[in-house]
């Protein structure tokens, strides 16, 4: 039956060729079905941002960023500044929530009315929709956001303003810093996929989250697959879903955010590949100033640290080739890029006479943190402090773990940590550069290792309230030298994002590096299918 309808397919579309008839963007097979072209299911292992990967497939906000990481239209088709101050929405017609619930104007404002109730509703905090914002409902499709003050990063913080079915808002209450995360599965949303199975609570995903494809979706070229599944269960134990990935089929599909070591085993695999992007990243190691009498208040330390890495030895035998940018901080391409910055060169005579004007010609001990993935690098990273007098206490923990560490969700907390040197591996999750200016620095952030900064809090908030890109960028890039001018942190490289795929799946990596998993398909061969048989 499948094959005799692809012939009278081939005849038809044969037929409308002669006719000098075109075809429309989606296939003429799915025209005539009304229906997707849905098949097969994905099993899938999240090691970067579990939670905000399952929540950008259910749900959805009004602008979204593209695979490339733009700025694109979403549940609302257009917007239009009318002054610095106030943006208009029009929104998208004919949406639907999974339960059927038309998406308008009104449904946003019962959004609202739940989201701006909350102090942060996004973490982190600097990508919550300002505090003093006006909302307004102009007609049946179109909305009004009046902020307090110029907002320049207004597209960053409306992304994650995630829509919700109204049945959804009566019965559950987001927390602080929770939006978008929701603790029941049901048709709540208007993404791609329904979360049918499992809690995304913050920090506490399930074992297993299953969802399905939503046929109702507004965008008729997505989603590809019938069932994605988060199998949670491999989150303490990455040599094992690296192993399941790598020799067997129908255990894990797509893994993401492995290692460079991995990819030398993975070549191998009769059933798997690796797939590699090169996106706005960037490795580098947060200092602890905040910790009770921390030493790395004194500059002529934290230089120390970064004259004694060497990023070609890195590059060969940790990233295994697998990065670039060795000679900035915001990558080439991404917007606030210094050209004019120069990283810290391998010098380690200049390194320990620093320590030794610090007070430290015999060094002393360090403890170095790191999640899993970038266990390679700070072993390598290790022998080159020792090289300059340092001793090293690494401990390398599951990615959940060092997030705890890392999170100063207190004074207090953050006055608790021993640790001196983080591993960071930063993205540029929000489509604005602003994660690589925030992550290590600014307070709103809820990751601010260096100590509170006035100055750099004022730059922030004027490059912020500054909408014109132009402008904005050159603030940008006068950050960017400002932090490297005080050594704020270790600067690394920008290393590839990796994925371990199955060899029978058309993954479409994002840029932002969240599995958004709408674009991806699976041959006719997958597993899933080949059961069926």
């Amino acid at each position: 039956m499948v094959r005799t309808g692809h012939l009278l397919l081939a005849l038809l579309i044969l037929f409308l060729f002669c006719l000098n008839v075109s075809l429309p963007s989606i296939t003429l097979a799915q025209e005539i079905k009304g229906e997707r072209n849905l098949q097969g299911t994905l099993k899938v292992m999240d090691y970067y941002a579990l939670p905000k990967s399952v929540a950008l497939n259910y749900a959805e906000g009004l602008v979204e960023l593209d695979k490339d990481s733009n700025f694109a239209p979403c549940l609302a088709e257009s917007w239009k500044w009318n002054d610095e101050r106030t943006i208009d929405f029009k929104l998208r017609q004919g949406v639907l929530f999974h339960d059927g619930e038309p998406f308008n104007a009104d449904t946003v404002r019962l959004n609202w009315e739940a989201y701006s109730i909350l102090k942060n509703p996004s973490f982190p905090g600097y990508t919550s929709i300002q505090n003093g914002t006006e909302f307004k409902v102009i007609d049946d499709f179109t909305v009004r956001f009046t902020f307090p003050e110029p907002d320049g990063l207004a597209l960053v913080r409306v992304r994650w303003f995630l829509q919700f079915a109204p049945a959804l808002l009566k019965r559950h209450k987001f927390g602080e810093n929770q939006w978008g995360y929701i603790s029941e599965p049901g048709p709540w949303g208007t993404g791609p996929f329904k979360l049918v199975e499992g809690s995304n609570q913050f920090l506490k995903p399930s074992d297993s989250m299953v969802l399905e494809a939503y046929n109702g979706y507004w965008d008729k070229r997505y989603p590809k697959v019938k069932t994605v599944i988060f199998d949670n269960k491999f989150m303490n134990n990455r040599e094992e879903a690296m192993r399941i990935c790598r020799e067997t089929e129908g255990g894990l599909d797509i893994v993401s955010f492995i290692r460079p070591i991995d990819t030398l085993k993975m070549a191998e695999s009769p059933f798997a590949k690796v797939v590699k992007s090169r996106d706005v990243t960037q490795l580098h190691a947060a200092i602890n100033q905040r910790k009770e009498n921390s030493k790395w208040r004194d500059i002529r330390l934290r230089k120390a640290l970064n004259y004694a890495i060497d990023r070609e030895e890195l590059l060969r035998y940790a990233a295994k080739g697998n990065a670039y940018n060795l000679s900035g901080h915001i990558p080439p391409g991404a917007r606030g890029h210094n050209p004019n910055l120069t990283l810290y060169t391998y010098d380690t005579t200049k390194a320990k006479s620093l320590l030794a004007e610090a007070g430290y010609p015999d060094g002393f001990e360090i403890t170095i943190i790191s999640p899993e993935a970038q266990d390679l690098e700070v072993q390598v990273m290790k022998r080159m402090f020792e090289r300059i007098g340092l001793k090293v206490n690494l401990q390398v923990l599951p990615f959940h773990e060092w997030a705890r560490k890392i999170w100063t969700r207190t004074e207090k907390l953050a006055l608790e940590q021993e640790w001196d040197l983080s591993i960071c591996y930063n993205t540029d999750v929000f489509g604005h550069s602003a994660s690589h200016l925030t992550m290590l620095y600014l307070d709103a952030s809820g990751l601010r290792w260096i100590e509170y900064d006035p100055v750099y809090e004022k730059m922030w908030k004027d490059m912020a309230g500054t909408v014109d890109e132009k402008a904005q960028d050159e603030k940008m890039r006068q950050m960017d030298q400002y932090i490297y001018d005080r050594a704020y942190a270790v600067f690394i490289y920008s290393p590839l994002n990796l994925y371990a795929v199955n060899k029978e799946v058309n993954f479409v990596p994002q840029r932002f590096l969240n599995l958004r998993l709408k674009e991806t398909s699976v041959t006719d061969k997958h597993w899933s299918l080949r059961q069926k048989d």
